[in-house]
This record gives C-alpha cells, structure tokens and sequence, in this order.
C-alpha cells in the first residue's frame, strides 16, 4: 500500500492542498506552497490514523552482583546507637540545628562534620568529608536536589558528602530536621558501600529503615 504523500485540509473557508512533512503525536505538520500548518488527523484529505506508539524498550536485565547487592540492601539491619554515643551526637545536632536557624555556614559545616564523623566512628567507617552551603539545584522536573555522596575514583579520602544549606528558590535557610535527614541520607549511601561492602546502593525498604533507625535518634533535640 502506497503512502500518503499529499493531503487536503480546510483552512478559513478554503481548501488547502499540501505536502506531508512530518506526522507528530496528534497533527500532521503540512507544507502548502505559502505556508507550513500543523493540521490534526481528523481534517485531513484522504483520513489518515495517528502513528502507533513506539515500544518502550525493555529494561536492561540486572547481573547477578547487582542483584545480590539489592537483596543484601533490602534484608539487612543496621545496630542502633549505644547510648554515650547518642549523648554526643545530640549535642551535634542541636548546634547544627542552632547554625541553621542563625545561617552561620561556618558553623553548620563544622556541627555537620563532627556528626558524621562520630557515626563514622560508631560504625568504623572510613572517613567522610561533608560540604554544606550553597542553594539547592532545581531538576528538570522542577524537584529540587536536596544532596549527594560522591565517590572521585577509589580512594577513600576522596568520598564526600555534600549537603545545600539553602532552599532553590527562596534560598531560606533549610529546616534542620530536612537538613539532617538528607544528611543522614547521604550518609547511608556510604555505610552501605563500606559496611554491607556494596558495589551498588540501592533505595531499598532495608535502606530507609537503617536510615529511620539513625535519624530517629539524633532527631530528639530537635522535637
């Protein structure tokens, strides 16, 4: 069946006769010898039927390794914090939630450091630089990123965290227990490729629940 190459449309009284330059979603864009019109289907001379959709490509199966490191992600629990510990890290995080409200980016990198680097030593974790400051970046769906954990090559020194102190758009300080939740966030990132010694981390149902098990702890001055 031969296709169609040139089709007739109404247009302010007329008929226009015009050449087939492309078929989009909903319209046919139609090129007449004056003019380029985006025509839809139902006006068009001979009738013509939208394109089919195209297949959405199958997902790329997932190897074997990722999918241990996924079950591991999922099943595993992290020990809570020992109480002295918890002691210290309260005081952290009260100065930090106090930094916040004062917007001394001094002192929030510095109460945020010494955070992860008492859980770090809790969980005998290499250590893990956090930088803070700055407002956060918009995503093109118009969220916004909150943080990330970085990994610069293997080299241990050079993971990092950062964390943005400040909203996108008002660029208002954030909310300390936001702060500290995306921190602890973060932060789980790196237990997970150290401690569980994954090569893939995962938001898994495991992964949340070992962050809830950290940040419902360090949260209670806060509250």
């Amino acid at each position: 069946m031969n296709e169609i190459k040139v089709v007739s449309f109404p247009y302010k009284g007329e008929i226009l006769h015009g050449s087939i330059v492309r078929k989009n979603k909903k319209t046919v864009t139609v090129k007449t010898e004056s003019h380029t019109f985006r025509v839809p289907y139902s006006l068009l001379t001979p009738k013509m039927k939208p394109p089919k959709p195209k297949t959405k490509t199958k997902t790329r199966e997932w190897s074997d390794s990722q999918s241990k490191d996924y079950t591991k992600s999922l099943e595993t629990t992290i020990p809570s914090l020992p109480k002295n510990s918890t002691k210290v890290l309260h005081i952290s995080v009260k100065f930090l939630a106090e930094a916040l409200k004062n917007g001394d980016e001094e002192a929030i990198n510095e109460y945020t450091n010494e955070t992860i680097a008492e859980l770090n030593r809790i969980y005998k974790l290499p250590h893990l630089h956090v930088y803070t400051g700055g407002k956060r970046r918009l995503t093109k769906r118009g969220g916004q990123y909150y943080g990330v954990y970085k990994t610069r090559g293997k080299a241990e020194e050079r993971h990092s965290i950062s964390v943005y102190s400040r909203t996108a758009k008002t660029q208002k300080y954030v909310a300390p227990k936001t702060f500290l939740r995306t921190l602890i966030h973060e932060w789980g990132h790196h237990y997970d490729k150290y401690k569980l010694k994954l090569a893939n981390t995962y938001h898994t149902k495991g992964f949340y629940d070992r962050l809830n098990v950290i940040y419902s702890k360090l949260k209670e001055p806060l509250e």
